[in-house]
């Protein structure tokens, strides 16, 4: 069968990221002898344009969309992407009658008001490369998908749960454009692992890939960096893994391996403070690491315990001196506001920041909403959303203590009297055009460590005042 693939995203805040997850479905569909195309609309100046001209050229059997978010994530000015996939669709079905599946991770967390929203006749929920290849198969000979995990049918309000997959096959890279990604994101990226056993109350990684670690063999995942490398000119990499350094020995496996075999590329990784030890941080650094993030949340004690996060402010004392004495940068990510938050939290998490002195702080304004996580049923409890909300719209839960005004005064106060602090919520250093011109440079690697440097704080002239 002819196979269209398409990536929805159009989002390039922080960075242009390429879509993994549509490469290993590619992957899984070309390795049962089907001809794939892929469209990213990432770059795309042109969508219907871009549209109308892969399905006149390559008339489509079956079409797959990726839906990677739903929003952009970021308080106060949050952006919907639906209005942008519900464009896709209308194109689509004005020029071909081929079914239309949607999956991604943005589909997986709200998929029945979705797939009842919006004009297409499948929904994969979690990882889809087999679910994918099993329902195509289907397809193709005119049987019912129904048994098929993961997969729902429009109409219907029930499926099977999805598939977690025991082995994590390599995206096939010849479907993106690696070369863009790389000049204007600044870097590739490469997941080693899906799967998060942790229990913070916001957190989506869990229902999107379970929470058993699944890791990929070091070795293949070496063999995909020097692909990379040698294939696409590779030299930076970002790990997507939701925590890299977990489990420990595999990453200490996975650096071994890169020293071993003489990668050489240099990397960034989101990582754990409970589990970053001094042995760890030299040995990610000799592997090529420059710099680390490290979701703390909060600085203070009562705040990190509400948020489910299985450390403590000594925790992230402790993982910033690691860092300071094996010659890492690092950005400490923030969320301010979460259930709990008051005044007094918000100056406790200030200070913290103050004594640590770390390269950059990235500090997120509320915490987004999202169906069925301990946040969920807080807000709902709470009287901050309905417990009808649908959340494709999105909602952010915001202190009733602190309220949104205060803590939009404060945090704008208390970060721009601090250099290296990034507010997305108030483009406070970041916007769109400091980002774009920075690239044009060609500066690999993530733009909180050129931030980090800067002299004084930076706010969008359009919020100044």
């Amino acid at each position: 069968m002819q196979i269209l693939l398409i990536s929805a995203n159009r989002e390039r805040m922080p960075y242009p990221v390429a879509p993994l997850g549509l490469a290993c479905i590619a992957g899984a569909l070309k390795g049962e002898g089907h001809t794939v195309r892929v469209v990213d609309l990432c770059f795309s100046s042109d969508p219907e344009g871009d549209l109308i001209h892969v399905l006149e050229d390559f008339p489509p059997d079956f079409i797959g969309i990726s839906l990677r978010n739903l929003d952009n994530l970021t308080y106060p000015p949050s952006i919907s992407y639906l209005p942008e996939l519900e464009e896709v669709v209308v194109i689509l079905r004005r020029w071909t009658s081929a079914p239309i599946v949607l999956g991604g991770s943005g589909f997986s967390l709200a998929p029945l008001p979705l797939i009842q929203r919006l004009d297409v006749d499948f929904g994969i929920v979690g990882e889809g490369e087999e679910s994918m290849v099993r329902l195509v198969q289907s397809w193709e000979r005119g049987d019912s998908p129904h048994g098929i995990p993961g997969v729902l049918v429009k109409g219907r309000d029930e499926f099977l749960p999805p598939l977690h997959l025991e082995s994590l096959d390599t995206p096939d890279r010849g479907v993106l454009d690696n070369l863009r990604y790389l000049e204007e994101g600044g870097m590739a990226n490469v997941q080693t692992k899906r799967g998060c056993p942790f229990q913070c109350i916001y957190c989506t990684y869990p229902l999107l890939e379970g929470r058993r670690v699944r890791l990929r063999d070091v070795r293949v995942v070496v063999r995909e960096l020097r692909e990379l490398q040698t294939d696409y000119g590779v030299d930076y990499i970002y790990f997507v893994d939701d925590i890299f350094n977990y489990p420990p020995d595999y990453t200490e496996a996975l650096c071994r391996e890169m020293i071993t075999q003489g990668v050489g590329m240099r990397w960034t990784a989101f990582v754990n403070p409970r589990f970053l030890t001094p042995e760890i941080s030299k040995l990610m650094v000799k592997a090529g690491c420059e710099g680390v993030e490290l979701g703390v949340d909060s600085g203070a004690p009562q705040i990190l315990k509400n948020y489910g996060k299985g450390f403590g402010v000594e925790d992230i004392v402790r993982a910033s001196r690691h860092c300071r004495e094996a010659g890492l940068n690092f950005a400490l990510y923030l969320l301010l506001g979460g259930p709990g938050e008051d005044e007094g939290s918000l100056q406790e998490t200030f200070d913290l920041m103050d004594r640590l002195a770390s390269t950059a702080v990235i500090a997120m304004l509320g915490i987004r909403i999202y169906p069925h996580t301990a946040l969920h049923e807080i807000a709902a409890r709470e009287g901050v959303i309905q417990r009808g909300d649908d959340l494709l719209e999105p909602k952010f839960y915001i202190s009733p203590t602190i309220g949104s005004e205060r803590l939009i005064e404060l945090v704008t106060e208390g970060a721009m009297q601090r250099r290296g602090w990034i507010v997305p919520g108030l483009e406070i250093n970041i916007s769109p055009q400091l980002m774009e011109g920075i690239r044009k440079f060609g500066i690999r690697g993530p733009l909180w460590e050129l931030v980090g440097r800067m002299k004084r704080p930076r706010m969008h002239p359009l919020r100044q005042g």
